[in-house]
């Protein structure tokens, strides 16, 4: 191994060790990174139609983040407003399970000889004050490190300066990193590079879409049928849909349990939650997916959990955030590297109607050259 090779690979280890122990601040700079990179292609278009760049990058950070602040200012109020009933409300509508579950764990002691107790609040007394002590515990270290003070002030501060100064010299960073890459791999780096931008652009701009659309349908769907803190529940649907299948299930499991505390076992109304879930779903595998995220992305539902929540295990939020983007990454230059492994070894799968060879005609017996019925 050469010794620029050597080089590259020492320096690779040296930021990701660099990242690992600055976890505790990234959070604003990866958000303006984000927010830079998802603004990119607006800011192109104002470059084209002649505007000076750096007032382009100035014009969309502004409107993007009063955007946002305006509609958390929209929305506020009556988000506060079911967030505080839903605390008021949330112990008589677990109350409507306590028979259910005082039943289920007497069958459990029962049956396996198991001596638990056999009232609800037996069990949350024997577990609130290890939860409580564990609150308040990771409560101190965040105050006392200042970690949420520097990561609250620099959302709202620093986030939108990184966002700016990287939206503005976008294509010149671009451009210098390319500059820097070796002449013969440069080729071959820029067509993963450009791969790996059609498949973050696919997925991560196309799932967050995806997830705002579904966020929205399930806020409207279940408010439309009466369905209490229906807007919490779309802002718990947007935020975990971009997490394929799961996050939609957990939603829709929220919105069951919220149900029967609000109708209790009332068919029709389950019903009614159930249909919404079903729409969601019918909408997303039908028109949202197709359209905003596409086939060409080719990112497996179990790759992006497990990057999601190894993320989260390393790195925390900040790894969650990053996850998706990583495995969109890795999951490109694994194709590439399996590609090169087929081509050395000249391994190439035949295609399911491809004509067998020559060679394989000979040993083949007169039964098996008769071409396949297709149904």
């Amino acid at each position: 191994m050469t010794l620029s090779r050597w080089m590259w690979i020492a320096g690779f280890l040296l930021f990701v060790g660099f990242l690992y122990l600055t976890k505790g601040i990234l959070l604003p700079f990866v958000l303006g990174l984000a927010i830079a990179y998802l603004m990119d292609p607006v800011a192109d278009r104002l470059e084209a139609m002649k505007v000076p760049r750096s007032i382009g990058a100035a014009i969309v950070i502004a409107v993007f983040f009063l955007a946002v602040i305006g509609i958390l200012l929209a929305f506020w109020p009556l988000l506060q407003s079911q967030l505080a009933n839903m605390s008021e409300k949330l112990p008589a509508t677990l109350a409507n399970f306590r028979p259910w579950l005082n039943s289920m764990l007497a069958g459990l002691s029962e049956r396996f000889g198991v001596v638990v107790p056999t009232d609800v609040e037996g069990v949350l007394s024997g577990v609130s004050s290890d939860l409580l002590a564990k609150v308040q515990d990771s409560a101190v270290k965040l105050v006392s490190g200042g970690l949420a003070f520097f990561n609250i002030m620099g959302m709202v501060l620093i986030s939108p300066v990184v966002a700016y100064y990287l939206l503005r010299d976008w294509d010149l960073i671009v451009a210098r990193v390319d500059s820097w890459l070796p002449r013969h791999v440069a080729p071959d780096v820029r067509e993963q590079a450009a791969k790996i931008d059609e498949v973050l652009a696919g997925f991560v701009r196309g799932q967050v879409s995806v997830s705002l659309s579904m966020g929205l349908i399930f806020a409207v769907g279940w408010a439309l049928i009466g369905l209490d803190y229906a807007l919490v529940l779309g802002l718990l649907g947007g935020i975990l849909g971009i997490i394929p299948f799961v996050g939609a299930f957990l939603t829709a499991l929220v919105a069951f349990v919220l149900a029967i505390g609000q109708w209790g076992l009332d068919p029709l109304n389950l019903a009614l939650v159930a249909g919404v879930f079903v729409f969601g779903q019918i909408m997303e595998g039908s028109f949202l997916t197709p359209r905003f995220v596409g086939d060409r992305v080719g990112l497996h539902p179990v790759w992006v959990l497990f990057a999601v929540f190894a993320g989260g295990e390393v790195m925390g939020f900040v790894g969650v955030l990053v996850a998706l983007p990583m495995a969109a990454a890795i999951a490109v230059l694994v194709r590439y590297a399996i590609d090169r492994y087929l081509d050395h070894y000249e391994l190439h799968p035949v295609a399911v109607n491809q004509e067998p060879s020559p060679a394989a005609l000979e040993t083949m017996s007169e039964d098996d050259r008769e071409p396949p019925v297709t149904p």
